[in-house]
């Protein structure tokens, strides 16, 4: 008898580890697919990180990633890519738009909630609030006077010392959303609207509002993102699905890039420049593409991605690269991408 039970004792014991170990590896499985785990299997020079899982804005700010998207704000050390908790008191937030860091280093958060300032270490809530004429905030920018403009549903808001007011009363032409905004160095205001079947793009060059559509040269009516580059130059990403295009604003004149350009995918996604000057234009299913007046490169999974569509891009002083993805954020030497 007591050798039987010693035998059903160890198979017991095995039955159980077994049992354990398979349930850690489903636990394991299931991290990876919701993308709680650290992924390591990326070329050299490469790491994605999850969380967060999606990332639709980026902001570097001193040893902090700041990083936003439909899980709200998700903060990411920039030496060991640990999740660093938030600052105590942070509001909650729902799907952030846009992290927008100010002049004076004060860091504002546009969610469909409202509005956040971080700044000294203490959070404001904006909005919503009694006062404050709108609720959903989707873009950021700063005026030259040091105004910061919110773009919400139909309109866009500038701060002034008397309240918020809205830029439609001030001439702008109506627009479903004003999902992206730009403040150029010479004061110029542009707003964009990404929706697909009322997409806008609208300039107010100091004295007037001009619109622009397709006939204009727009590549597609869908504005997705607005950048300037050192020459004054105004990039315009455009698109929606399988159709779309980048697009250059000079003295003017409009010209457009495709995928018989070197983009990587029509429909376009984000804009950014690195410290060498070169563009880099993310896109909505096929990577990112580094153009500088010809396509030098086009990034894609398979290279490191997190993801193929590439919403956001920042660069720290040092040359290292950070992209924010539909499926979580990447980050890789200058040396691998140069």
């Amino acid at each position: 008898m007591p050798g039987k039970n010693h035998g059903m004792l160890v198979k017991n014991t095995l039955y159980l580890s077994i049992g354990i170990l398979i349930i850690a590896a489903m636990i394991f499985t299931l991290q990876v697919a919701l993308g709680y785990v650290q992924v390591k299997s990326t070329p050299p020079g490469w790491e994605i990180i999850r969380p967060p899982a999606e990332v639709s804005t980026l902001l570097i700010d001193d040893d902090i990633v700041w990083t936003g998207g439909k899980e709200g704000i998700v903060l990411i050390s920039r030496t060991n890519r640990s999740r660093i908790s938030l600052p105590a008191g942070a509001p909650p937030t729902s799907y952030v738009r846009q992290i927008f860091q100010d002049r004076n280093g004060s860091i504002w958060i546009a969610h469909d909630g409202g509005l956040i300032r971080f700044e000294e270490g203490s959070w404001q809530v904006i909005s919503p609030a009694p006062e404050i004429p709108f609720r959903r905030v989707v873009s950021l920018a700063q005026h030259r006077d040091g105004s910061i403009i919110a773009g919400t549903d139909a309109d866009a808001f500038v701060e002034t010392s008397s309240g918020w007011q809205s830029l439609r009363s001030r001439g702008m032409p109506p627009v479903a959303l004003a999902e992206v905004i730009l403040v150029t160095r010479y004061g110029e205001i542009w707003v964009g609207c990404g929706e697909p079947m009322r997409g806008a793009l609208l300039r107010f060059d100091g004295d007037a509002w001009h619109q622009y559509t397709m006939k204009d040269g727009l590549p597609h009516p869908s504005v997705r993102a607005l950048a300037e580059d050192s020459d004054g130059v105004v990039w315009v990403a455009t698109g929606y699905s399988r159709s779309g295009g980048a697009a250059r604003f000079f003295n003017g004149s409009w010209t457009n890039l495709t995928v018989m350009d070197g983009l990587a995918g029509e429909s376009t996604r984000s804009v950014s420049f690195d410290q060498d000057g070169r563009v880099w234009i993310g896109s909505e299913y096929d990577g990112i593409v580094i153009w500088s007046g010809r396509p030098e490169a086009v990034i894609t999974e398979k290279d490191g991605l997190a993801g193929n569509e590439v919403k956001a891009m920042v660069q720290e002083p040092d040359g290292t690269f950070w992209f924010g993805t539909e499926n979580g954020l990447s980050r890789v030497d200058r040396a691998v991408v140069i």
